[in-house]
This record gives C-alpha cells, structure tokens and sequence, in this order.
C-alpha cells in the first residue's frame, strides 16, 4: 500500500469509510471510480468478496492476526483483510490498494473481566488501515448511537 493513510489524504482525492450496511466490492470498485479511495467493511454484501477463504484461514489463530489479499477488479487494483481481532470473530474490510497502510497501528483496546472482578484491557494488534477506519467509525455511527 501506499505511504499515505487514508486519513491524510492529499485535496484533490477524498477517502471514504463506510460499516458493513454500505460495504462491498462493488462498493469500493465504484468509488475508485469516481476517484476516491475508500475503505469498507464487508458483513452481508460478500459476493466475489473471499470471505469463506480468510475464515478458513484464520479460524486457529489467535485474536490479532490480519490477512491481507490483493486482487484487481475491472482495472481497480484492490485488498482483502481479514482481522481476526478476538479467538472466533473475524471483521471483514475490501479497500483501494492506495487506501492506507496493513503494517500494526493502534491496538484494539480489549477489556475483559477478570476472576477477581477487575476490568482489564488487552491491546490487540491490527493494521494501521483498520485502526483508522475504527477511529473514525464513531463519527459513521453516530446516528445510530442516538
């Protein structure tokens, strides 16, 4: 992927983030069309999307793991990550290839319940794309939260 986070994109080319109610790889294809790049997350609109495959992939492994695919749909030059981000879930995310950055960036902060009562946090890896995507997600889910 490019140097460049989605997040500080230069002004002549705007990223878009959307949940799992808008996220597709048509979805992503369409708006690198109209020259934007984009980062979606993926839950029910899967077709042509390798989501049995990066399940496959991850089901043994501990949370924290990423996968990453690349792929080219009509001319568009894409990836898959598949984040597996505690022991049996795994997210879904399709991105414009010059969407961000797979290497770590912020943890998921984690929080569990001890055996004595304490709540205490965990930092889970995840890629620097996906950590941005949830730090901006709270302003995507706004309306649902009210």
């Amino acid at each position: 992927m490019s140097d460049e986070a989605c997040s500080d994109q230069p002004k002549d080319k705007h990223c878009v983030m959307g949940n799992a109610c808008f996220g597709s790889v048509q979805g992503v294809v369409a708006l690198a069309k109209a020259g934007c790049k984009a980062v979606l997350q993926i839950k029910t609109g899967s077709s042509v999307f390798p989501k049995a495959f990066i399940d496959d992939a991850l089901k043994d492994v501990p949370g924290g793991v990423c996968i990453v695919l690349q792929a080219t749909i009509k001319a568009i030059p894409l990836i898959a990550i598949g984040y597996h981000y505690i022991t049996r879930t795994t997210q879904f995310f399709v991105a414009t290839k010059d969407a961000g950055l797979t290497h770590p960036g912020s943890p998921y902060k984690m929080k569990y319940t001890d055996n004595f009562g304490n709540v205490c946090i965990h930092g889970v890896e995840r890629a620097d794309t996906i950590s941005k995507f949830f730090e901006a997600s709270n302003t995507i889910n706004k309306h649902n939260q009210q």
